[in-house]
């Protein structure tokens, strides 16, 4: 079985997984200035930092804590910050706060079966992928709706 740093599949793949999703918004951000987290595109509702902070959330507060570890009750106070340091903060905090919970959780419990709000019945191994892929897509939303803005012109990768 494949392993980092002494953590096994599926947890290394996950957790790999997400410490990649969460690099890639790192680096994106870290070019910004605290002004470009106030950007919204003339066609969109949310700044930047909203998008950012519901991504982060989304993945720990809805993802993590309620469906997959089931727990309805947990208020999550998440925030759009208004600053790249304290946004970059918070994807560090992110990363650390969700790899520390998802490695508590057995390999049996990853392959339980859950069914979503939506009616979709998936493994709880399968929710967490798809946060990852929740963040990738709004890694790429921030990359796109930046670049509109004239500010961003990296790639990902």
């Amino acid at each position: 079985m494949p392993s980092i740093r002494g953590v096994k599949y599926p947890h290394s793949i996950l957790i790999e997984g997400s410490a990649d999703a969460h690099s890639q918004l790192y680096s994106v951000i870290e070019s910004f200035k605290d002004t470009h987290l106030l950007y919204k595109h003339k066609d969109d509702d949310r700044t930047l930092s909203d998008i950012i902070s519901h991504a982060l959330c989304t993945q720990y507060c809805w993802y993590t804590q309620e469906i997959v570890l089931e727990n309805k009750t947990k208020k999550c106070a998440c925030k759009a910050e208004l600053t790249i340091e304290k946004t970059l903060e918070s994807i560090q905090k992110n990363l650390e706060r969700t790899s520390r919970k998802w490695k508590q959780l057995s390999e049996k419990e990853l392959q339980t079966e859950i069914k979503t709000e939506w009616g979709q019945i998936m493994s709880k191994e399968l929710a967490l992928f798809q946060s990852i892929e929740h963040m990738m897509y709004h890694v790429g939303e921030i990359c796109y709706i930046a670049g509109l803005g004239a500010f961003y012109k990296g790639t990902l990768g």
